[in-house]
């Protein structure tokens, strides 16, 4: 399966997870290493635009495309992440399920919906998992956004 990981240039071969590590994420605290990516390019786009505010325009943006076997992702139920969306402590909840799943290491990939668009799917990969050796850097290329995205 191909996926997609936008990123800064200066860390575009960076696959260990450390942004996450450092600063935690919807699915992991502080301290755990997580790799966050997308099913395709467009959503990838929506993930990094919320961290954006009009005034700032990315200029050194990478677009990675990754292969990783079907068979090493496993699928979040999507009837529990409706539950916890709506749920006032869902920020809480969702480190707490994604923490869980890392602990656990049954898979490398978690295939999780979006919150920027349920309809869609967000990938992510345990880098300490023993399978993170299979994941392939197949594209690894500027990506330049429309100047129309940052407009306020």
């Amino acid at each position: 399966m191909k996926i997609y990981r936008i990123t800064a240039s200066k860390y575009s071969d960076d696959l260990s997870g450390t942004g996450a590590r450092l600063y935690g994420g919807r699915w992991n605290n502080k301290g755990t290493p997580l790799l966050y990516c997308s099913q395709n390019v467009s959503l990838a786009i929506l993930e990094i635009l919320v961290h954006f505010d009009g005034l700032t325009v990315p200029l050194d943006l990478r677009l990675l495309q990754l292969e990783i076997d079907e068979k090493l992702i496993e699928t979040y139920p999507t009837s529990k992440f409706t539950k916890i969306k709506k749920s006032k402590d869902a920020e809480f909840q969702f480190k707490k399920e994604g923490q869980n799943w890392i602990e656990k290491c049954n898979q490398l990939a978690l295939n999780v919906p979006s919150i920027i668009s349920p309809y869609e799917y967000n990938i992510l990969i345990n880098p300490i998992h023993p399978d993170f050796k299979q994941v392939v850097i197949l594209k690894n290329e500027k990506l330049d956004l429309d100047n129309r995205l940052f407009k306020m």
